[in-house]
């Protein structure tokens, strides 16, 4: 049966973002990756500060605190600006 409820809800389609209906043309994936690549710094900077704050205060004496915030900043940020250099 054509018309079954179970035929139409496995209909597909090219355009995996037809199922949003008539916002489906008002999502761009460059909107798209932009949001997500927003939230992915805002995650990575909430990250970094407390990781630099724990360090910080709990790692005073050692020697390996500032080189570790150095090295990860300098990876992290290194890694973001390949993914959006495009090179990726």
């Amino acid at each position: 049966m054509p018309d079954s409820p179970l035929s139409i809800a496995i209909s597909t389609s090219s355009n995996p973002l037809s199922g949003l209906g008539r916002f489906a043309g008002a999502l761009d994936a460059r909107s798209v990756a932009a949001v997500i690549l927003a939230l992915m710094f805002g995650f990575w900077l909430i990250y970094t500060l407390v990781a630099t704050y724990h360090l910080v205060r709990y790692g005073h004496r050692s020697w390996l605190t500032v080189p570790a915030i150095g090295i990860h900043l300098f990876v992290s940020l290194s890694l973001a600006l390949f993914a959006v250099s495009g090179l990726a």
